[in-house]
């Protein structure tokens, strides 16, 4: 008995024990309520007094160009520099940055930007533009510590370079402070694959830190990936800042330090290493801010009409549909038409199918009549594309051409029976149940029209095809 009761005793000292180890490590991260204790007033004013001995005696290692920035939350380290970025416009063939609300528009839809659809794009029109681009220790979770960010203010043909380093992983919350200084009046901001990851990677540390993001999150944002892949994915392939650098704005980086091997560089000069060490991401950092301020500018040229050059035979294509998403109709289907008459496949084929589907959507019976011609010169060219073909069947049975569509169907299913079963499968487009079975349902459909249609008295018949067809 008497050991049972030491056991007891024993496993509530232990309990205690944990109870208050736990409560110290909260007491330390800030996390309990109430008024603030002695010990913590204290601890808060020891860290408050070391802050400013760091800035009066800045930490080590140093970089060169960096200067010390007292903010509220520390010591920031803060570089500055103007970049000229005229004969790089000239080269991409732009004339000069683009404006806030001309960027937005590269990924809106119908006047609305971003996650804020519905304000529009104009209430921007006269804004600052910030370019934003972060080096970072890693690239998932709220682990992924921002080392370098970069921040680029877009003035005429000047961009104001501001690069925020963090000299000691504890100044973090100085560096974000600082970063969200200099976004403060920006009226958009202009990134390359920051909606997937600098924008939230940053937001990410400013809940860590327990500072708020000034509306970073919903800030008007343009991120320039998108409509680089909508406009250029068949051009470029990989659509990296690299390749949309060298491809459409003719720029080639000497000496470049890799992005992959930034966070190694900043652990070595965290450790001691020469300026050097650390020097090259700096300058890869300004260099991707300078190329995606251009290459927003490059964009919005190929968008108004002046497209880059040598143009690629998708680029009419792709900035067609670019143009149809946004509702300029007009443009689109001259687009369209010009890609149809440089007869560059497949992009001319994909053309004239879309080309086809907008004139019997809007075209009257003279856009129904040249979608057919258009439909029919497709299935001559390539009977075994069967979306092809079902869409000639289609238009041929509202235009009650029911001889000429009956044919298409019967040449269709002797093709699909003639194909094995994994064609089938791996055909895009497929409708449910499969291509022979929409093809025989299709043409028991209209051969019974069509014997419908024979017992109408003939004169019927002329006079409804000759209405239809606009005759």
């Amino acid at each position: 008995m008497t050991v049972a009761v030491s056991i007891d005793d024993n496993a509530a000292a232990a309990r205690l024990a944990t109870v208050a180890g736990l409560r110290e490590k909260l007491a330390r991260l800030g996390g309990l309520g109430g008024a603030p204790s002695a010990a913590r007033a204290g601890a808060a004013a020891a860290l408050r007094a070391e802050h400013r001995a760091r800035f009066v005696a800045p930490p080590l290692p140093a970089q060169p160009g960096f200067e010390a920035e007292e903010t509220p939350a520390g010591t920031a380290w803060v570089r500055r520099v103007d970049v000229d970025l005229g004969p790089l416009l000239d080269a991409a063939g732009a004339q000069t940055l683009g404006a806030a609300a001309g960027l937005l528009r590269l990924v809106s839809a119908g006047g609305a930007y971003g996650p804020l659809a519905g304000e529009p794009v104009a209430s921007c029109d006269h804004g600052r533009v910030a370019v934003l681009d972060i080096e970072s220790l890693g690239l998932r979770g709220s682990g992924v510590l921002a080392f370098l960010v970069g921040i680029g203010v877009q003035q005429g043909t000047t961009l104001e370079v501001h690069q925020v380093l963090l000299a000691d992983p504890g100044d973090e919350a100085a560096l974000l402070t600082a970063v969200l200084d200099r976004l403060e009046g920006c009226a958009a901001l202009v990134t390359y694959n920051g909606r997937s990851f600098d924008v939230p990677a940053l937001r990410a540390r400013f809940i860590v830190n327990r500072l708020g993001d000034r509306g970073l999150e919903g800030r008007p944002h343009c991120d320039l990936l998108g409509p680089v892949r909508r406009l250029f994915r068949d051009r470029l392939g990989a659509c990296t800042l690299r390749q949309a650098e060298i491809e459409l704005l003719g720029m080639e980086r000497v000496d470049d330090v890799p992005g992959f091997e930034a966070p190694g560089r900043y652990r070595a000069w965290l450790r001691g290493a020469g300026p050097e060490a650390l020097a090259g991401v700096v300058r890869h950092n300004e260099l991707d801010l300078c190329a995606t301020a251009v290459l927003g500018a490059r964009l919005l040229t190929h968008v108004d009409g002046d497209m880059v050059g040598p143009v690629h035979a998708a680029d009419r294509f792709r900035l067609a549909l670019h143009l149809e998403r946004r509702g300029e109709t007009v443009r689109s289907e001259g687009l369209l038409r010009d890609t149809v008459t440089a007869e560059a496949g497949p992009w001319d084929r994909r053309a004239a199918f879309r080309l086809a589907a907008r004139l019997r959507r809007g075209g009257g019976p003279e856009g129904e009549e040249e979608a057919l011609s258009l439909l029919r010169s497709l299935w001559r060219e390539e009977p075994a594309d069967l979306r092809g073909a079902r869409a000639l069947a289609i238009a041929l049975e509202r235009a009650r051409l029911l001889d000429e569509a009956v044919a298409v169907c019967r040449r269709s299913t002797r093709l699909c029976e003639a194909m094995p079963a994994w064609r089938h499968e791996r055909m895009r487009g497929a409708p449910d149940g499969g291509w022979p079975a929409d093809w025989r349902r299709r043409g028991e459909r209209l051969e019974a029209r069509q014997r419908r249609e024979a017992k109408r008295p003939r004169g019927a018949r002329v006079q409804m095809q000759s209405v239809l067809l606009g005759a």
